[in-house]
């Protein structure tokens, strides 16, 4: 089934969709915009991107399982009302039923179905023996290990044989080994003759994993969610994750996500005669990263020179590839570090944060926070009033960042806030207000 039915109309695809959610705080948030995707009859389809790009979304929209804001979805080629009957879902979390045992919770895969017992008894027995579980049909979740539960995950989702299986980063919770037995295996079942499974469409943030299992990769990029790169991914089965070709396509992807999240602007020439602004031109969102991770990822910078390329410092810290472009970006907003292509260097002003006492630090993060225009948000209402309700605020940011989560932007602004001793937060009246220490300060410190 590796080959793509081209010929058919997909499975299940996209057109022009868009998708917005209401927040806590009852804000629009805009999460997918213009949306084109199809998964074709006979291919492994990647969606890849970072945490928060919306890839998740897309898939349940893809299946039926939420409705989009506006643009159409398609079941080969019909519109689709309701859950797409050729689709099941596995998702990252096993999702079982801790009462039931393996073969009761592969039936629920069924119970949409109208079945006799023994058809129900044998399409169970062959999901089972699928996925290799054949001797644990009455064991109970709490007997199994991580991969053998998110196996019978995907027993559950294989029983009622769909055409496309669709994986919200099913590995992503499993052992490294565990994760590659369980791809390798997955791969076997969809390429086998007699399976039923025509296609499959796995929403991943793992580069390595999207080029080792997929014939086509479709990178998101977030903010709204929307697409960008795709790649077609010819390489034959079994796949050499060491071969030139693997590794020349997974740089190819990290190329473009390093390009995409820190791209290399060029180096602003004041105007004569005309006012340096402190502030940056146009509002920056800001990533939603901890101070502390920031200062974290400082120390690693300071105490490991050799540590230069963004994929060395990613594999060093044990994050996602999503993950550490947020942490680099964060330093590099704040100029803390530069990104000329996929290096990452200390500025100047990094050097001396490095080096700094906790009281130099916190005067060049202030500095540096104060240079961000989105701060100016809080900030300027902090000089008018004493406090101000966080409402407004996060309303006011709603409307500057309509593709960021106001709620979330905000408690990243007051950590960063704190720590530069700008502003505070009270969560008990809902107040934001300028600590005491420093509402004397000047403009800036």
């Amino acid at each position: 089934m590796s080959n793509t039915e081209t010929s058919a109309p997909p499975i299940a695809e996209l057109r022009a969709v868009n998708k917005s959610f209401i927040t806590a705080g009852g804000h629009e948030l805009k999460v997918l915009e213009q949306i084109d995707v199809a998964v074709h009859a006979g291919e492994l389809l990647a969606l890849l991107g970072q945490s928060g790009s919306g890839k998740s979304t897309i898939l349940r929209c893809l299946t039926g399982l939420i409705e989009p804001t506006s643009g159409r979805v398609l079941r080969n080629g019909e519109a689709l009302h309701g859950v797409n009957e050729d689709a099941s879902v596995v998702f990252q979390t096993f999702a079982l039923y801790p009462w039931l045992t393996v073969e009761q919770n592969v039936a629920v895969g069924l119970m949409a179905h109208e079945l006799s017992r023994d058809e129900r008894d044998t399409a169970v027995d062959r999901a089972i023996e699928l996925i290799g579980l054949g001797n644990y049909h009455t064991a109970y979740p709490r007997e199994l290990s991580g991969g053998m539960r998110q196996r019978v995950g995907i027993a559950r989702a294989l029983v009622s044989q769909p055409r496309l299986l669709c994986l919200d980063e099913a590995f992503s919770a499993l052992d490294v080994l565990t994760g590659e037995n369980l791809r390798q295996e997955l791969i076997s079942l969809w390429r086998a003759p007699d399976t039923g499974l025509s296609s499959i469409f796995m929403v991943t943030h793992n580069i390595e994993e999207a080029v080792e299992m997929a014939t086509r990769i479709v990178v998101l990029f977030p903010r709204p969610g929307r697409l960008g790169l795709v790649l077609d991914n010819p390489l034959p089965y079994p796949r050499d994750t060491k071969s030139p070709e693997f590794q020349r396509l997974v740089s190819i992807i990290h190329e473009c996500i390093t390009t995409t999240a820190l791209p290399d602007h060029p180096i602003e020439v004041p105007v004569a005669g005309q006012p340096i602004s402190r502030a940056r031109n146009r509002m920056e969102s800001i990533p939603l990263v901890p101070v502390g991770q920031i200062l974290g990822l400082l120390s690693i910078l300071h105490d490991s020179p050799e540590l230069s390329n963004i994929y060395d410092i990613s594999d060093e810290i044990g994050r996602e590839f999503g993950e550490t472009i947020s942490l680099v970006k964060a330093a590099e907003i704040l100029e803390l570090v530069e990104t000329p292509k996929d290096q990452v260097r200390f500025t100047e002003l990094g050097r001396r944060f490095v080096a700094a006492d906790p009281t130099g630090r916190h005067a060049i993060f202030a500095e540096q926070v104060f240079k961000l225009r989105l701060f100016h948000i809080i900030i300027a209402l902090l000089h008018e009033y004493e406090e101000v309700e966080a409402e407004r605020v996060i309303k006011d940011i709603g409307s500057a960042l309509p593709y960021d989560n106001p709620e979330k932007t905000f408690q990243t602004m007051i950590a960063w806030g704190r720590y530069a001793g700008l502003m505070d937060y009270n969560a008990k009246t809902g107040m934001v207000f300028v600590p005491k220490d420093e509402a004397d300060a000047p403009d800036g410190a």
